[in-house]
């Protein structure tokens, strides 16, 4: 369910355009879930009725529930990064798993498979790929984004169905072209490995809190996003690909660098 609509259901509104994704409701939310949850371990029952009714008498107090709907989608856009032009986000998508939530902090969700990565990595990579696509190539891709989010944009809700954008064949192609260009650059993959790590971390804004203090990019950061990032490309490569020769060996072999590097840093994604 998505948060919009489990904002109503558990506040008791209509989904669409009338009920507003605001931050108390998806918060109240969160934490009814959270509390049933534990209380359940504890071999106790939460009275879930209960909560959700305070949670509208509360809710109908509350100063931010007067936040349009276009206002708070924008805050918790912002927020989460989702007010990226349609390229950049679209470059993004498929670091969603790697990236904290909304009001979380980078860590090691799970440290033997993957390292998580903060959201100050988004700048670097940008400027990385931006740079190994070139001038020319980026604007015909974002071209491509930005027709793509025209074609999932709701016009009832204001807004375009990034979960449905993220799942379209045209948005899978756009990933494969760019991981195309980044194999182009990492025929040296060690040096390229390098320049990418020193980017990213030349770009990391500065941090908002003593989590991010404590947080660096590093190489397993890097081994985890590379993971990430040219999945699609990895997935075409399975069923095939349609390339010719000299681009299959070079795929072949970007993956085969970038594998063995994951082994050696112990990731996998």
């Amino acid at each position: 369910m998505s948060a919009e609509a489990r904002c109503c259901s558990e506040t008791g509104g209509d989904p669409g355009v009338h009920c507003p994704l605001k931050a108390p409701n998806a918060l109240l939310a969160d934490f009814i879930e959270f509390y049933a949850q534990s209380a359940a371990r504890h071999g106790q029952r939460a009275d879930v009725e209960a909560l959700r009714g305070a949670a509208r008498e509360f809710l109908r107090s509350h100063p931010l529930d007067s936040f349009a709907f276009s206002t708070c989608r924008r805050l918790l856009g912002e927020a989460e990064g989702r007010s990226l032009p349609p390229f950049e986000r679209v470059l993004i998508e498929p670091l969603r798993p790697l990236l904290p939530r909304f009001g979380g902090s980078p860590g090691a969700a799970a440290p033997a498979a993957y390292p998580m990565l903060s959201r100050r990595v988004l700048p670097g990579l940008l400027a990385a790929l931006t740079a190994m696509l070139g001038q020319e190539r980026t604007e015909g891709l974002r071209f491509r984004a930005e027709a793509l989010a025209d074609a999932f944009l709701s016009p009832e809700r204001g807004e375009t169905d990034w979960a449905g954008l993220a799942r379209d064949a045209e948005s899978a192609a756009i990933h494969q072209d760019v991981g195309l260009a980044v194999v182009a650059h990492f025929a040296d993959f060690e040096r390229r490995f390098i320049w990418l790590t020193n980017v990213i971390d030349a770009h990391l804004p500065p941090a908002a809190n003593a989590a991010e203090r404590e947080w660096s990019f590093g190489e397993r950061h890097a081994v985890a996003l590379l993971l990430a990032l040219m999945r699609s490309l990895r997935e075409r490569r399975k069923t095939g690909g349609g390339f010719d020769v000299p681009t299959t060996v070079a795929v072949d072999a970007f993956f085969a660098d970038l594998d063995a590097k994951a082994a050696a840093a112990k990731v996998s994604f």
